[in-house]
């Protein structure tokens, strides 16, 4: 294995993982502030949904871009730093939701995240 591809492979799980940051931290903020979107009204819930689906699309497909290889592998590194991520969360926050609305809510991120990464494959141009 080329040192390249160990590189690419750590530049897409960083920077798939980035993206995902930081759509998520303003499109959240823009929805409801600072505070949790448990007990909000429905309308805000859909609006955290697709931030969620947007966010995980877009860090999937831009790791399978920059990865080498295929785009559906580079996806799944980013599901390392999500896991953590995630276990912090769930375990270490203690935020106002339920373990429950936020184990959903990183399992929409992880299942959007390898989405963007199989769309990623079906349009890389073919050897």
């Amino acid at each position: 294995m080329r040192w390249t591809t160990i590189l690419r492979g750590i530049a897409a799980m960083l920077v798939g993982y980035a993206i995902i940051v930081l759509i998520t931290s303003y499109g959240f903020e823009a929805i409801h502030g600072k505070g949790s979107l448990w007990g909000s009204s429905g309308f805000v819930l859909l609006e955290g949904t697709f931030v969620a689906i947007i966010a995980g699309l877009a860090g999937g497909l831009f790791a399978g871009w920059i990865g080498a290889g295929r785009g559906l592998i580079n996806a799944a590194l980013v599901l390392l730093p999500l896991t953590v991520d995630t276990i912090y969360v769930l375990f270490f926050f203690g935020g106002a939701a339920p373990w429950w609305f936020d184990a959903i809510g990183s399992g929409t991120l992880m299942a959007c995240t390898l989405l963007g990464g199989w769309v990623r494959d079906q349009f890389r141009p073919k050897r």
